[in-house]
C-alpha cells in the first residue's frame, strides 16, 4: 500500500528584523559574513616592516654587534681626522693672533716713545729761549705726527683698544695744545710759558702714560696667551680617545672571528696613527718655535722699547730740572730712576754692542750738566744740555736714541716676520689628514664588512 506524503502546511510567522540590519540573502549579509570570518585585506603599510624591526634584525646577534662596532669605528676614524685638522688650524690661527698682538704691543710702545721723544725735544728747545731751532721744531712735529698715525693704525688693528686709544687721543690733543701755548709764550719771553710746559709734561705722565701702559700690558697678556695656544695639543686628546676605541674594536673583532690579520682595518689604523702623530708633531714644533720667538726677538723688542722710553723720559726730566731753576730735585730723581731702568735692562740683554757705551757717554754729559747747574752756572749748564756735539748732552743722547731705535725696530720687525712665517703649512696638513681619515674610514668599513661576510 502506498502512502501518500502528507504536505505540512506552511505557517507564515512574522519575524521582527531590527532596522538597519542586513537582510538574509542580501549584499549586506554577505559583507557581514566576510567581515566577521575573513582576515583584512593586505595593505602597503602592513607589507613593509617597521624601522624598529629592521634595526632589531640588523643588530641581532654577533653580526649585529659587528655592524654596530663597525659604525662606531668609522665615526671614530672621521673624528680623529676632524680633531687633527681642527688642532692644526687652531695652532695656525693662534700664531696669526700672536703676530697681530705682538705688532699691537710694538705700536703702543712706539706711541709712548714718540710722545716722550716729543716732550724731550720740546723741553730741551724751551731752554734756548725765543725761537727754537728748525731742527728741534721739525723733530717735535715729526714725533707728534707719528703719534697720531700710530693711534689711528692701532685703533684699526685692535678694536678692543679703541676706547682706550680714544681717551689717549684726547690727552695727546690736550698736551699738544699746552705745548703750543708754552712755545708761544717762550717766543715772547714770557715766564708763564714755563708753567704751561710743566703742566703739559705733568699731564702727559699722569694721564697719557698710564693709558699706554695699560694698553701695552693688555696686549702683552694677549700675546702670551696666544703663544701658549699655538702649541696646545689638548684637542688631540679627543683623537687619542677615538684611536683607543678603534683599537678596542679591532681586538674584539679579531677575537670574535679568530682572524687576527685584517689588512684593510690595519691599513686604516696605520693611516690614522700617522695622521695623529703628524698633527701632534707639527703643532708641538710650531709651539716650540713660537716660544723661541717670544723669548728672544719679541722680548728683545719689548725690552729695547722700554729702554728707549725710559731714556727719552730721562732726557725730558733733565731739561725740566733746568727749567725749574733750582727747584727740580723731583725731576732729577726721576732721571736717576730712568737711568737705573736703562742700565738694568741693557745688562739683562747682555748687549755687548754700542748701547751701553753710548748710554754711558750720555750719563757723563748729564753729570756735567748737573755739576754746572748745582755750581750756580745755569747758562753753562743749559749750553751743555743743548750741545749737539759729540760730547754734549744733546749730541750723546741723539746718538744713543738713534742706535736703540734702530735695534728695537729690527728686533720687532724680525719677531713679527718670524711669527707670521710659522705654521703656514698647517692648512695643507689639515687637508691631507682630513683626506687620509676619510680613506681610513673606508678601509675600516671594508675590513669590518669582510669579517661580516666571512662570519655568515
Amino acid at each position: 500500500m502506498t502512502s501518500t506524503p502528507t504536505s505540512t502546511p506552511t505557517t507564515n510567522i512574522p519575524v521582527s528584523i531590527p532596522a538597519g540590519s542586513p537582510r538574509p540573502g542580501g549584499l549586506g549579509s554577505a559583507h557581514a559574513v566576510g567581515a566577521a570570518g575573513a582576515p583584512p585585506p593586505a595593505t602597503l603599510a602592513g607589507s613593509i616592516p617597521s624601522a624598529r624591526t629592521v634595526i632589531d634584525r640588523m643588530l641581532y646577534g654577533t653580526p649585529g654587534r659587528m655592524r654596530l662596532l663597525g659604525l662606531v669605528a668609522v665615526i671614530a676614524a672621521i673624528a680623529i681626522g676632524a680633531v687633527s685638522a681642527s688642532a692644526l688650524l687652531a695652532s695656525r690661527a693662534a700664531v696669526e693672533r700672536a703676530a697681530n698682538t705682538a705688532a699691537q704691543v710694538v705700536r703702543a710702545q712706539s706711541i709712548q716713545v714718540e710722545l716722550l721723544r716729543a716732550d724731550a725735544l720740546a723741553t730741551n728747545a724751551f731752554l734756548v729761549g725765543g725761537l727754537e731751532s728748525p731742527a728741534s721744531a721739525a723733530g717735535y712735529d715729526e714725533a707728534i705726527s707719528r703719534v697720531v698715525t700710530g693711534l689711528t693704525t692701532a685703533a684699526a688693528a685692535q678694536p678692543a683698544d679703541a676706547a682706550a686709544l680714544g681717551a689717549l687721543s684726547d690727552d695727546v690733543q690736550t698736551y699738544t695744545s699746552l705745548v703750543e701755548q708754552a712755545r708761544s709764550n717762550n717766543r715772547l719771553g714770557l715766564p708763564v710759558g714755563a708753567q704751561y710746559l710743566k703742566e703739559a709734561s705733568a699731564g702727559l705722565r699722569t694721564n697719557a702714560m698710564p693709558i699706554i701702559r695699560q694698553i701695552t700690558s693688555t696686549n702683552e697678556d694677549r700675546a702670551q696667551k696666544e703663544f701658549g695656544r699655538s702649541g696646545s695639543v689638548l684637542l688631540l686628546i679627543v683623537g687619542v680617545v677615538a684611536l683607543v676605541a678603534l683599537v678596542a674594536v679591532a681586538v674584539w673583532l679579531a677575537r670574535r672571528t679568530h682572524r687576527y690579520l685584517n689588512r684593510s682595518l690595519t691599513a686604516g689604523l696605520v693611516l690614522l696613527v700617522v695622521g695623529l702623530f703628524a698633527a701632534a708633531t707639527t703643532i708641538t714644533s710650531v709651539g716650540s718655535a713660537t716660544a723661541g720667538v717670544a723669548a728672544n726677538r719679541y722680548q728683545e723688542a719689548v725690552d729695547l722699547a722700554t729702554v728707549r722710553t725710559a731714556a727719552n723720559d730721562a732726557r725730558a726730566n733733565e731739561s725740566l730740572t733746568l727749567i725749574s731753576r733750582g727747584s727740580g730735585a723731583t725731576f732729577e730723581k726721576a732721571w736717576q730712576a730712568n737711568d737705573a731702568t736703562v742700565t738694568s735692562i741693557l745688562r739683562t740683554l747682555g748687549s755687548g754692542g754700542s748701547l751701553p757705551t753710548l748710554w754711558s757717554d750720555y750719563g757723563k754729559a748729564h753729570t756735567e750738566v748737573r755739576t754746572l747747574d748745582d755750581g750756580g752756572t745755569w747758562d753753562q749748564a743749559v749750553a751743555k744740555a743743548t750741545d749737539e756735539g759729540p760730547s754734549g748732552s744733546a749730541g750723546t743722547f741723539t746718538a744713543f736714541d738713534t742706535e736703540v731705535s734702530a735695534q728695537r725696530d729690527t728686533a720687532s720687525s724680525d719677531a713679527v716676520a718670524q711669527l707670521t712665517g710659522l705654521g703656514t703649512a698647517n692648512p695643507l696638513y689639515a687637508i691631507a689628514i682630513g683626506i687620509a681619515s676619510l680613506l681610513a674610514a673606508w678601509l675600516i668599513a671594508r675590513g669590518v664588512g669582510q669579517r661580516l661576510e666571512e662570519y655568515r
